[in-house]
């Protein structure tokens, strides 16, 4: 049933420039760095085109569907409730060139009754409950830091490029240990209490109008890489 899910996400992709702008995004194309550094909405909004190499490269590496599991760690009067979803993400650059660019979250977890029985499909299978939120992103051309944006609820994430302990940091690209492409890290909340600790891995890579290039077998950032450990937490749908 997940696989139907993530084919709908697949669609999405497909609809997602037209869905979030209404404009030609050539007219948003900024040359000066320092004017669209300094505004924060520009940054998340506006694409930014002139970014070195490996900047570029990092965000055709992030363009595409990663699918895996995440953990949410909410902090609330110093107690911290924990929760878990498999979890969607794709992103989708503005341009061939730009460092930022939109994207979805879906999320899925087990379907119960109301007797807390789990729900399965007529084949079997696991029926889920899933939600799907729009956000926006860019890569920080100084720290090379990804920053979220989610639409509906403004709520903004940071992905520590240089994070060095298991609640820091992210791994974005090809991995010689898992012999595959992975996107694993943390979203450590910017303006709300929140952590989200996910694992995933390369579903799709998604070429922006234009692009050619092979970003090859890259890695990204300094993260030592998301061990999850959710046995015994609850599925239960985030809020972002």
């Amino acid at each position: 049933m997940k696989k139907i899910y993530t084919y709908l996400t697949l669609l999405l992709l497909a609809m997602s420039p037209a869905m979030f702008t209404s404009c030609d995004t050539d007219d948003y194309w900024y040359d000066d760095y320092d004017d669209w550094y300094e505004n924060e909405d520009d940054r998340y909004n506006k694409p930014y085109d002139e970014g070195c190499c490996q900047l570029v490269s990092m965000a055709q590496t992030l363009n595409g569907m990663w699918s895996g599991k995440a953990k949410n760690v909410v902090y609330e009067n110093n107690n911290a409730y924990e929760t878990q979803i498999y979890v969607d993400f794709t992103f989708t650059q503005y341009s061939k060139k730009s460092n930022n660019g939109v994207g979805y979250e879906t999320d899925y977890v087990q379907a119960y009754d109301e007797n807390g029985s789990p729900l399965f499909n007529p084949d079997g299978s696991p029926a889920y409950n899933t939600q799907t939120m729009q956000f926006k992103w860019y890569i920080d051309p100084r720290t090379y830091n990804i920053y979220m944006e989610y639409v509906d609820s403004g709520t903004r994430y940071l992905l520590d490029y240089n994070g060095r302990t298991n609640d820091s940091g992210f791994q974005l690209g090809w991995s010689d240990e898992y012999n595959k492409e992975i996107f694993d890290g943390v979203m450590e909340g910017i303006n709300v209490d929140e952590r989200v600790y996910f694992s995933c891995d390369r579903v799709t890579r998604t070429r922006a109008a234009g692009d050619t290039a092979n970003p090859g077998k890259l890695l990204f950032g300094k993260g030592k890489g998301v061990k999850l450990n959710t046995e015994g937490l609850k599925w239960e749908l985030p809020k972002r």
